[in-house]
């Protein structure tokens, strides 16, 4: 925004140096960006916030100059204009666009020259002189904020306005003469045949102003901001007037700055005024909040000492409505062109603003100390990543948000899933129901880029109708780590190297009882899946992913496994903090056993049997290998099983660990039909 000071001067008697005065409109929140001369004129560019729209005019940085500097201020007055009886037709079809349209039809103009003092204040803000009724309106429109637009009478067809949303695939031809299509959602100006104007942003070629017109008719409106400013960006063309449009102009200044216009014109340009009309739909009067603040509130949230009189002076500068009310309370009206002030604290900044930041204290805040407690969610879900990095995973964070593709490609378009009202991309359309596409996606990035050996994991909320569930996943693909033993290079991972990772790293917070057992699910191959319960309730899975699931993500790598778990379920289970165990003073005594079971029987049948027995003693069951030859049977497997005995109150003796043992060897081989080895 270009501001005159020699303009500035007409309103307010600034008393100081110009660049004093531009130091103190920044430190009022104004920031002077540059300072230049035109014509022994000092001229400031100010960078007004989009929220100060009173600010975009040269009244409007007076009133604030005079509230800094403490002076009076004297706007221009307005003489009383005798309104015509005889109303000009004027229909408003798009009554959320607009709410007040004011037309004057002034007959009889003479096109002269414009003052001499009226082009001197334009070319000093960059606005050059057209002709005396278009300098009227530019100068009206820099000096109060409200656009106006001026149209030759004449060529108005049916000498009538309607303002209405333009058709689709309607054209214009505006003064810069270019020829714009509009549609439905852009707001236009229009006689009784076409749209004349775009409304709020440009004029009409084939209605403009020349040196040949004789009558003119003035418009001074307010249009809705959102749809000045979508037509704009739409169209790619802005003006001063749909620059302040955009913003919000002052609905009291509509006919306020009409009748100056029609003022200046009459007595600059000639002509009588013969036709008039104010229209005016929707809410007659916006509604002004009324703030309630005292001084003592104020002083008390600037840290300053300012007196009530000092208080009450800087509001009432600014135009608000001040009325004292009971025990040094003031209630508040902002005026309607301050519509960014609506609480008790935007009143305390416009104190602070006034009497200048720099007046302002600055001091580190008073903070107390507050005892919070530790989130139990939270430590365990750190215990865990720091687990899961222990066996040699690495964190991934993904984003929320995915593309429905992304679950039809998983095979989990099944899921019920919430998709996003505004997103801001397709890939951001729905909420991850699952962290399985997340982690594909990332698995495919990075082989891509030639890393074939990945470990990941990742600690999120999955999103259902229900609500959140935080959820642990990890995926693992390539060879295990290198072994100095195998020179070769080392095997490729299986599901195994997985299971075993995911019941260690999980096991850091609970010592899983669950149940692994083999199911058939679409994101895994054919026999080489398993879900995870708990009791009767299903909280996992893991397994080889399906080969086709592979292909959709573009991963070529053929052996990818991922495991799932749903973390609400595991730390609804946990004791926190987790009782202290001490290590057992007393040694441990360690069986083997070598069995040889049926191929149906799984070894969580077998843990399950021996959980099953509650030996107080037993402390520990390791599974040591697996074996498959010919020195078994074919529809056999070998297990080697170590149990590890120990008691945290005594030394056991060697015949309670042989009858504990024996007993338990037993029903392994009566109840999974085992043989011993």
């Amino acid at each position: 925004m270009k501001i005159s000071l020699n303009w500035l001067k007409d309103y307010v008697a600034v008393g100081i140096p110009g660049k004093t005065l531009a130091h103190k409109f920044s430190m009022a929140g104004m920031e002077v960006e540059r300072i230049y001369s035109v014509d022994g004129d000092m001229i400031f560019e100010i960078e007004v916030t989009p929220n100060r729209a009173d600010c975009l005019s040269v009244l409007g940085i007076a009133r604030e100059a005079a509230a800094i500097l403490g002076k009076k201020k004297e706007f221009p007055p307005l003489s009383k204009i005798k309104w015509p009886s005889k109303k000009f037709p004027v229909t408003i079809l798009d009554k959320e666009g607009c709410q007040q349209y004011i037309a004057c039809v002034i007959e009889g103009v003479d096109m002269d020259k414009t003052p001499l003092w009226m082009t001197k204040r334009l070319k000093s803000i960059g606005v050059r002189s057209i002709n005396n009724v278009v300098d009227i309106a530019n100068f009206c429109l820099m000096e109060t904020g409200q656009p106006l637009h001026a149209f030759d009478y004449d060529k108005l067809s049916g000498q009538k306005i309607i303002v209405r949303r333009a058709h689709a695939g309607e054209t214009i031809v505006t003064i810069d003469n270019v020829e714009r299509t509009l549609d439905p959602s852009i707001l236009v100006i229009a006689d009784a045949r076409q749209a004349v104007a775009i409304a709020g942003i440009m004029g009409g070629k084939g209605t403009e102003v020349t040196a040949q017109t004789k009558n003119i008719l003035l418009e001074s409106a307010y249009f809705n901001p959102i749809l000045i400013r979508r037509a704009s960006r739409k169209l790619g063309l802005s003006s001063d007037s749909s620059y302040r449009f955009e913003r919000g102009v002052d609905p009291g200044s509509v006919k306020t700055t009409a009748e100056r216009a029609v003022m200046l014109i009459l007595k600059n340009a000639g002509g009588l005024l013969v036709q008039a009309a104010d229209v005016r739909v929707g809410k007659k009067h916006m509604e002004k909040p009324v703030i309630s603040v005292s001084c003592e509130a104020i002083n008390s949230f600037l840290g300053v000492q300012l007196t009530s009189a000092e208080c009450q002076r800087i509001f009432t500068s600014l135009d608000f409505v001040v009325d004292k009310g009971d025990k040094g309370v003031w209630h508040v009206c902002p005026p309607s062109f301050r519509r960014d002030v609506v609480g008790q604290e935007d009143l305390m900044e416009e104190v602070a603003r006034i009497i200048g930041y720099e007046e302002v204290p600055s001091r580190l805040p008073c903070i107390s100390a507050t005892n919070v407690a530790p989130d139990p969610r939270r430590q365990l879900r750190n215990q865990l990543k720091i687990q899961c990095q222990a066996q040699g995973f690495d964190e991934v964070v993904s984003y929320s948000m995915i593309h429905r593709s992304d679950l039809t490609k998983a095979k989990l378009d099944h899921l019920p899933s919430l998709r996003v009202v505004n997103p801001l991309s397709q890939d951001q359309e729905m909420m991850r129901p699952s962290l399985f596409p997340s982690l594909l996606k990332i698995v495919q990035m990075n082989m891509n880029h030639g890393e074939k050996d990945l470990k990941f994991f990742e600690t999120g909320k999955i999103y259902m109708k229900e609500g959140e569930r935080e959820t642990l996943a990890m995926i693992m693909a390539g060879t295990r780590t290198q072994d100095w033993r195998k020179p070769q290079g080392g095997e490729e991972v299986d599901v195994y190297d997985l299971k075993g990772a995911f019941i260690e790293s999980v096991g850091s917070i609970q010592h899983p009882q669950w149940v692994v057992e083999p199911q058939e699910l679409p994101i895994f191959e054919p026999r080489q899946g398993a879900v995870i319960r708990d009791d009767d309730k299903h909280i996992g899975f893991l397994g080889k992913i399906n080969q086709t699931i592979l292909q959709q993500f573009g991963i070529k790598q053929p052996h990818v496994f991922y495991a799932e778990l749903d973390l609400e379920a595991v730390y609804s289970t946990v004791q926190s903090p987790p009782p202290f165990a001490s290590l057992s003073e007393y040694p441990a005594i360690v069986r083997d056993v070598s069995l040889a079971v049926p191929k149906s029987i799984f070894y969580q049948d077998v843990l399950n049997v021996i959980h099953r027995q509650h030996i107080p003693i037993l402390s520990k069951v390791r599974f040591v290998e697996q074996y498959l030859g010919e020195k078994i049977a074919p529809d056999r497997r070998g297990i080697v099983i170590s149990f590890i005995y120990q008691s945290s109150e005594r030394t056991l003796t060697e015949q309670e660990v042989n009858t504990a043992h024996e007993g338990l060897v037993q029903t392994l081989a009566r109840d999974c039909s085992a043989m011993i080895r």
